[in-house]
């Protein structure tokens, strides 16, 4: 703002006169720039937001959805259930999987060297295999006849005998020469729940082929050695001796 005094300008006048208010051009180009300024910054903003929408949706369309596969019991098989008389069966309990990290998840695991493992990507499990296996072992155990009950690991009733395991290895090997397995191994330990002793372990291992080298293969090659170690487990623990219930 500049404030003209008259009186120096002009003489003295006949009458008073009131100050002008003059306002000074470079005010207003300082005003005119600010507005550019922030119509700039908004046609800015608005042009970022329209990008991110745009890619959002292109990344949307461009990624499938994940395929899900789980690890199924063996139904088919025939129950025993009358083969011996209830009162001399055992009950079994089955403690929880112990496992390294990577089969804590639900990723579909492979490996094509000695020491790489990686995840498919759009393919997992309906839940992570320690969580599945215990539902495929106590279904064959149950359908055998040779138990009282097989309870799991959340159960609050008592048992015989506990099954702890460790899983070594459930994942998809994939090899040289262009053919693939699906691969587990898995060791058990036999408790009895009045001395809380070991009575006896044993390992087991199961390699099928895989008719495909992707997830869809890997998934059908790990639930047929499933249920081989599934079988293996029940003959093994329904050996002559080896549970005995107490009287």
């Amino acid at each position: 703002m500049i404030w003209i005094d008259w009186r120096k300008t002009c003489g003295t006048p006949s009458k008073p006169l009131k100050p002008v208010q003059v306002t000074c051009c470079s005010n207003v180009a300082g005003r005119g720039r600010a507005l550019e300024r922030r119509d700039i910054m908004k046609n800015n903003c608005f042009l970022i937001v329209t990008l991110c929408c745009l890619l959002a949706g292109c990344a949307s369309k461009n990624i499938p959805s994940a395929d899900i596969y789980t690890i199924s019991p063996d139904w088919e098989k025939n129950s025993n259930q009358d083969r011996i008389e209830k009162k001399n069966r055992p009950v079994i309990k089955l403690a929880p999987i112990r496992a390294t990290r990577a089969f804590t998840g639900s990723e579909i695991l492979y490996s094509n060297l000695d020491y790489n493992q990686n995840s498919y990507a759009y393919s997992r499990w309906s839940d992570a295999p320690v969580k599945l296996l215990p539902i495929v072992f106590q279904t064959a155990l149950e359908k055998s006849g040779r138990f009282r009950a097989v309870v799991p690991a959340t159960s609050t009733s008592r048992a015989d005998f506990l099954i702890e395991s460790t899983l070594y290895d459930f994942s998809h090997h994939i090899k040289s020469d262009g053919t693939s397995d699906g691969v587990i191994r898995i060791r058990f330990y036999l408790i009895k729940t009045t001395t809380k002793t070991v009575s006896s372990d044993r390992e087991f291992s199961s390699r099928v082929s895989a008719s495909t080298r992707d997830a869809q293969g890997a998934a059908a090659a790990l639930n047929e050695a499933t249920i081989n170690i599934a079988r293996d487990l029940t003959a093994w623990l329904t050996e002559p001796g080896r549970t005995t219930a107490k009287k």
